[in-house]
């Protein structure tokens, strides 16, 4: 399983849960998976897929480009401790880990989704 935060400088603005087989969009339309309100991200910037338990991430595109470890990148394989910067400020991060997570649940709000909560 893997995890990865949505941070915006150093704090962590959501949380999202990967598993095998697992696509998200990433991008400022509403219609993304995981929405970045944020004018340097593009509305349909980048992609994440989990794929027999590697994580992937792909530029789409977008104008300011995906950056992992301060590398542009139009591909790339996440590793644990993998730091992707989206947008033209790279204010906005996401941090991916991997790590097995039994039994715990964590509550999530933000502005666009109401609290719920995630395994």
């Amino acid at each position: 399983m893997f995890k990865l935060e949505l941070r915006f400088q150093n704090l962590i603005v959501r949380e999202y849960r990967f598993e095998d087989g697992d696509l998200r969009a990433v991008g400022r339309d509403p219609a993304n998976h995981i929405v970045i309100d944020d004018p340097g991200v593009s509305r349909n910037h980048a992609c994440i897929a989990c794929v027999k338990n590697r994580l992937f991430i792909w530029d789409e595109g977008s104008k300011h480009g995906t950056v992992v470890n301060g590398i542009p990148v139009i591909c790339a394989q996440l590793q644990d401790g993998d730091l992707v910067s989206i947008g033209a400020t790279h204010n906005l991060r996401a941090f991916i880990t991997t790590r097995e997570q039994e039994d715990t649940s964590t509550a999530i709000f933000d502005a666009w989704h109401p609290l719920g909560s995630t395994i």
